[in-house]
């Protein structure tokens, strides 16, 4: 997965390298350009001379550095002369002119570079430098550096300021990088955040535009515009469930009154188990239209008296079917939660509605509060392939083909849980089984 800041990292970095290489090329252009060839060539040779002049107690002494050497095999007009006032080192004096100037070794100590002669061929250079203590000058002419030599001395005499500028302009990009990578990514987590924050049953096109840069502009209204579809197909698929729900509620009684006149007792009960099955069905959807279309209110409730005003209206139910029902209660008692009374006994309702239809004979179905919050409902049935745990909360999915569910009961309870801001987990019941669970936000906080 790529990673933005890690790319405008290098990008920056890499834009910044070249444009430090590129001010420097400009600069060793324009000094090329505008220099004079000859002066230019003198200056190198001078310092090539100079780096090779040691001082010992006999007087100055010339060691031929390689470079040097290179010059004079390259220069047959090359001359130079070097002297501290005591002693003098010459090389091929017959070349060298007469000096036109006169300079003192017995005044002020001085440092300077003079050129004599402007860029012609005939331009002389004198250096006049301390070294140890001692002045010493160094005049020079004809000499021929090879371009290698030259942008060797340079690159020498631009390696400070270099420095100091390279560090300050490595500082700056670093920065700005820093702030950009900053500023993009605080951009972007702000409109994960909003992003985050839409209800999922009501997506509209929720993300700020006010204070969104421009470059993101067209991605955050094409998710406003994508988010503002899903919502409109959402409403239309809603409206129409809740009306074909309501639709088929007179038909059905109508239904339900003609099988109970069928003569035929087995084609009787076939036909009352066919309409039973499209009853729950409706009601299932209707359910699903109101859960979604209307904004329920909110009280504090104690789930543990929930639950056994709810197991007190279906004891006849399960009591019926011959299985054995228990109520348990662990932790604290006395605590409440935040919710809508109605449809936390829907759901508690439709789990222990799905528990006895996967009942087995003589099994045994537990209704558990723990800590006023937690309610679990577990029974001892033929359990969930852990597989197939995701897609038995989606609408219509039945553990069995053969089941006589409308497979809507846990798409109820999920999308409850979602209005409460809560969990529902599917799990292993202890000795075979399954166990679904229902998770409730604390009152003060929030949090599961």
């Amino acid at each position: 997965m790529m990673s933005l800041s890690r790319a405008l990292t290098i990008r920056l970095t890499l834009l910044g390298v070249a444009i430090f290489a590129a001010g420097i090329a400009a600069v060793l252009a324009f000094t090329f350009i505008t220099e004079e060839p000859a002066s230019l060539r003198n200056d190198v040779t001078s310092e090539i001379i100079r780096q090779g002049v040691r001082q010992s107690a006999e007087g100055l002494l010339m060691d031929k550095t390689p470079e040097l050497l290179k010059i004079e095999s390259a220069s047959p007009l090359l001359w130079y002369v070097v002297s501290d006032g005591r002693s003098v080192v010459e090389y091929a004096r017959e070349l060298r002119p007469s000096l036109p100037i006169d300079v003192r070794l017995d005044g002020p100590t001085i440092a300077a570079q003079m050129r004599v002669g402007g860029g012609g061929e005939n331009a002389l250079t004198f250096d006049i430098l301390e070294r140890d203590g001692a002045r010493i000058i160094v005049a020079t002419g004809g000499g021929v550096p090879g371009w290698d030599l030259i942008l060797v001395h340079f690159l020498r005499a631009i390696a400070g300021p270099a420095l100091a500028i390279s560090l300050v302009f490595g500082i700056v990009i670093a920065a700005a990088i820093s702030m950009s990578v900053s500023y993009i990514a605080g951009t972007l987590r702000r409109a994960a955040e909003a992003a985050a924050s839409i209800d999922p049953r009501a997506p509209r096109g929720l993300l700020p535009t006010l204070k969104t840069p421009v470059e993101l502009m067209p991605l955050t209204n094409a998710l406003n515009s994508a988010l503002d579809q899903i919502a409109g197909n959402m409403d239309v698929q809603r409206r129409f469930m809740n009306n074909v729900a309501h639709e088929l509620r007179t038909p059905l009684a109508i239904m339900r009154t003609r099988v109970d006149a069928v003569a035929d007792a087995g084609a009787r009960a076939a036909l009352a188990t066919d309409v039973n099955r499209l009853t729950t069905i409706v009601s299932s959807m209707l359910q699903l239209a109101r859960l979604h279309n209307t904004e329920l209110p909110f009280e504090p409730v104690q789930l543990n008296r929930v639950a056994r005003d709810v197991l007190v209206d279906l004891a006849p139910l399960v009591l019926g079917n011959g299985i054995d029902i228990a109520f348990e209660e662990e932790g604290d008692t006395e605590r409440s939660i935040e919710a809508n009374e109605a449809t936390v006994r829907a759901a508690l309702a439709n789990l222990v509605d799905n528990a006895i239809r996967h009942a087995q004979v003589r099994s045994t179905i537990i209704v558990r509060v723990i800590d006023g919050n937690r309610l679990e409902v577990a029974d001892d049935g033929v359990g969930i392939v852990a597989t197939q745990r995701a897609q038995m909360t989606e609408p219509f999915n039945r553990l069995s083909a053969h089941s006589a569910g409308a497979g809507l009961g846990l798409t109820i309870v999920r999308d409850i849980m979602a209005a409460h801001l809560g969990k529902l987990e599917i799990l292993d019941t202890q000795g075979g089984g399954t166990t679904v669970r229902l998770l409730f936000p604390d009152m003060a906080g929030g949090s599961i």
